[in-house]
């Protein structure tokens, strides 16, 4: 069946406008013409595709990429599992016992139950964000996917908002057991539901940090294995040794993300203190530091306003080699 095309037929009076308008005069049908597809060297006009729709794709394509390599769901099954053997012995040592560890209070059951919160996301990071980007300048997939009309900055924006939500969803999962112990042993009117807002408020400010970091690193090296490796030494070795190395000589280590990220449990903390000087010896102390809630935040977002932003220019600049 041949194809109709409007410039031949200019009696016709009702065809569909590029304007939007359902009914087209013959001046604007015939002002412009449909090509022909049997004609050489047609052309056709193809619809352009904002950033922002570019942006949901490629959110929802790193999402099943996710899924189908198993990563999320084993990181996910793993936090569940550790959770719930966590619950599992507390229900074993008893309701008393619980109680009397947490000095009867649930605020306190959930500031250390929440203490570790903050390792659950570094893992996260490493892991959705450590080889994010290194993937397009190590592997032939990366190749055919540099040279698609899609800038990289709405590239690494997309996978960046992957790397967001499952990271949140680990975290979230995580929270749950632990309100879910706070209501069973001191029961749901004694939670300070507030603050645990405040403490998940947080805890999305040091995911957003902490995947900045690793985006970061990804966008630096090329293998994407040493990227995930870079992303755990330093968030979690690197930042804990010199917080402890730091805190033996009396230093408070405000730039340390880890430090920040204490404000996480902190928040619930009743009998929160921001300095101790522990004795251990004649006239020798040990200090110990503790974010204040704003100034946990502070560090987050300072690191959150470097990285990110240092990930984009790195992936921008940095060229693709065979």
């Amino acid at each position: 069946m041949f194809p109709v095309v409007a410039a031949e037929f200019p009696s016709v009076s009702r065809l569909p406008s590029h304007s939007g308008d359902p009914v087209a005069t013959e001046q604007e049908s015939t002002a412009r013409p449909v090509a022909d597809f049997d004609r050489p060297g047609a052309t056709v006009d193809r619809p352009t595709i904002s950033s922002f729709a570019q942006w949901r794709i490629l959110t929802a394509h790193q999402l099943g990429h996710y899924f189908r390599t198993q990563r999320f769901l084993g990181l996910l099954a793993f936090v569940t599992l550790i959770s719930a053997l966590t619950l599992a012995f507390e229900l074993d040592a008893g309701t008393a016992a619980v109680q009397a560890a947490q000095l009867n209070r649930s605020s306190e059951y959930l500031s250390n139950f929440l203490d570790y919160v903050g390792l659950w996301i570094i893992l996260a990071a490493a892991f959705f964000g450590g080889d994010a980007l290194s993937t397009d300048f190590s592997t032939g997939t990366g190749y055919y996917m540099l040279v698609l009309p899609v800038r990289r900055p709405v590239l690494l924006a997309g996978r960046y908002a992957a790397a967001v939500v499952v990271t949140l969803a680990v975290v979230a999962v995580y929270y749950t057991f632990g309100i879910a112990g706070a209501a069973y042993f001191f029961g749901g009117g004694s939670l300070p539901y507030a603050a645990l807002a405040i403490s998940f408020g947080l805890a999305a400010l040091f995911a957003l940090a902490a995947l900045s970091v690793a985006f970061c690193f990804s966008a630096v090296v090329r293998s994407p294995a040493a990227g995930v490796i870079v992303t755990l030494l330093t968030l979690y070795v690197g930042f804990t040794t010199l917080q402890g190395v730091l805190e033996l000589a009396g230093i408070e280590p405000w730039f340390s993300l880890t430090y920040g990220g204490g404000a996480m449990a902190a928040v619930l903390d009743t009998d929160f203190l921001h300095y101790q000087a522990i004795p251990i010896g004649e006239d020798q102390f040990y200090t110990l530091w503790s974010a204040w809630v704003g100034e946990g935040a502070e560090i987050m977002l300072g690191y959150i306003a470097v990285f990110l932003p240092l990930s984009a220019y790195l992936y921008q600049r940095k060229e693709s080699k065979g």
